[in-house]
C-alpha cells in the first residue's frame, strides 16, 4: 500500500504533523497481526519510520468468559 499525502502546510509544521500521522497510523495498524513498515517523507526531507519485521498473533479483545456477539 502506497499513501500520498499532500498538503498545504509549511515544512516545520509537515514535520511536526508527520510525527502525529506516524503514530496514528503505527497505532492503527499494529492492532493487526501483520507485519509492516510505516514510513513517511516530508517535503523538506525528514525520515520518519517504524517497523514491525515480523507477523504476531493478535489478542481477541473478549475474554473466554464473554459470549455476547
Amino acid at each position: 500500500m502506497d499513501i500520498r499525502l499532500v498538503s498545504s502546510l509549511t515544512n516545520e509544521d509537515e514535520d511536526r504533523f508527520a510525527a502525529l500521522v506516524l503514530n496514528a497510523v503505527s497505532e492503527l495498524i499494529a492492532r493487526t497481526s501483520a507485519a509492516y513498515t510505516v514510513r513517511i517523507v516530508t517535503a523538506a526531507g525528514k525520515i520518519l519510520q517504524q517497523s514491525r519485521p515480523e507477523p504476531v498473533a493478535v489478542r481477541s479483545s473478549r475474554s473466554a468468559m464473554d459470549t455476547r456477539r
